[in-house]
């Protein structure tokens, strides 16, 4: 966790649920309260699933304020299906991490001079 984003790597093989969304929803939300935008970025370094129906959810957090995902191996299928759950322009993908944390720093920024 960093002053306006988070970096998630979740294990090989771990199927990201509704138990496992809700435990890192609220470690944000024990770090940045409700009110502090952040960002998160999905570091994809190891395979694991995702039930798509934690994107519904997600983007009902007002202080979630974009997503990202970094896949190394540059497999944009994953990003295509799930930016569909989030709002346009809220949601992208990258195969670079700098690049990410550069797109969401940016993000955040803007959504706070808004």
């Amino acid at each position: 966790m960093y002053d306006d984003f988070i970096i998630g790597e979740i294990n090989e093989g771990v199927h990201v649920d509704q138990e496992i969304n809700k435990v890192i929803c609220e470690l944000a939300k024990s770090y940045y309260g409700n009110h502090e935008s952040y960002g998160y970025i999905s570091h994809r370094i190891n395979n694991f699933s995702i039930d798509p129906m934690i994107h519904h959810y997600n983007k009902s957090i007002n202080n979630l304020k974009c997503v990202s995902i970094v896949d190394p191996k540059g497999l944009k299928i994953v990003s295509n299906l799930e930016s569909k759950f989030y709002y346009q322009n809220r949601f992208y993908g990258f195969s670079d991490l700098d690049k990410a944390i550069l797109w969401t720093q940016t993000m955040i920024r803007q959504k706070m001079l808004a």
